[in-house]
């Protein structure tokens, strides 16, 4: 069975515009892959193990082509947990608002653990190589601004990044889908955005995932 992995980056809950729209996304997606297990962490809930200067001197292990031993390799074991479950999904989703411009501070944690030498990407004569080739990823994201106009793009540091890092580790294929401008605006025109969004998520969520 493929499973998709949904990445939950909101604190709010039933409040969250994002999470409106990804539930969108998931009920189209569970009608059209019935044979798709949906998986779910939220980032808000989750214990993240954390990078302390242990499982640092691990990393540079790795980064020397080398294996993890003795108490590194306990001082691991959380992290390869997490790095375990995400690579086992066959397509991710990703629920993350833009906090300052760019993404809440948990998925950055989240993103901190997972990419790591060995698990995610390789050095293959001394250039980098990702692990993760033909999967797919859609990410979901709200702000309270409009950032799409080429006047503003340098802003949205969301969708930058996450193309650049997850790019990086081999996931190519990314499709975004943005409810924009709401905040400082009218109830009718925040709804309107939304449902624009939720919108999108199904014709997304309709579409075949391999």
């Amino acid at each position: 069975m493929k499973k998709l992995l949904h990445v939950v980056a909101s604190p709010r809950g039933g409040k969250s515009r994002t999470l409106q729209v990804a539930r969108a996304f998931l009920e189209r997606f569970r009608e059209r892959h019935p044979d798709w297990l949906v998986d779910e962490i939220n980032l808000f809930e989750e214990e993240l193990p954390g990078m302390t200067a242990r499982q640092v001197d691990g990393k540079y292990i790795l980064l020397g082509n080398r294996e993890l031993y003795g108490e590194l390799r306990e001082k691991w074991a959380e992290i390869e947990q997490q790095i375990a479950r995400f690579k086992e999904a066959d397509a991710y989703l990703i629920s993350s608002p833009m906090w300052n411009f760019t993404i809440p501070y948990p998925l950055k944690q989240y993103i901190d653990i997972l990419v790591q030498p060995s698990y995610l990407f390789r050095y293959v004569k001394g250039r980098a190589e990702g692990l993760l080739g033909g999967r797919r990823m859609i990410v979901i994201s709200s702000s309270g601004g409009t950032y799409t106009a080429p006047d503003a793009l340098p802003y949205d540091h969301v969708e930058s990044y996450l193309r650049t890092l997850f790019g990086f580790v081999g996931i190519t294929d990314l499709c975004f889908i943005k409810a924009e401008s709401l905040d400082g605006v009218s109830k009718t025109r925040e709804k309107d955005s939304v449902d624009a969004a939720r919108e999108r998520a199904r014709e997304v969520a309709a579409e075949s995932f391999g």
